[in-house]
C-alpha cells in the first residue's frame, strides 16, 4: 500500500465517522429514531465504502503501472 492509498484510507475513515455523527444527530431530531438513523447511515456508508474501494484500487494501479514501465 503506497502513501496515497494510506491517505485515502484515513479520509474514508473520517468520512464514515462524520456520516455516523450526522446520522445520530438527524435521528435524534425525529420521533422514529432507529428508522431515521438507518435511512441516513446505511446508504451513506455503502456509497462511501464502494467509492472508497474504487478510489483506493485506482491509486494502487497507478503505482503498479509505474513499476511495469520501469519507473
Amino acid at each position: 500500500m503506497n502513501i496515497k492509498q494510506k491517505i485515502a484510507v484515513v479520509v474514508i475513515n473520517a468520512l464514515v465517522l462524520a456520516e455516523l455523527a450526522l446520522s445520530i444527530y438527524l435521528s435524534s431530531k425525529d420521533q422514529d429514531m432507529v428508522l431515521t438513523f438507518l435511512k441516513v447511515y446505511i446508504p451513506a456508508l455503502v456509497i462511501t465504502l464502494f467509492l472508497g474501494r474504487i478510489f483506493i484500487r485506482k491509486l494502487g494501479s497507478e503505482e503498479s503501472v509505474g513499476k511495469d514501465l520501469g519507473h
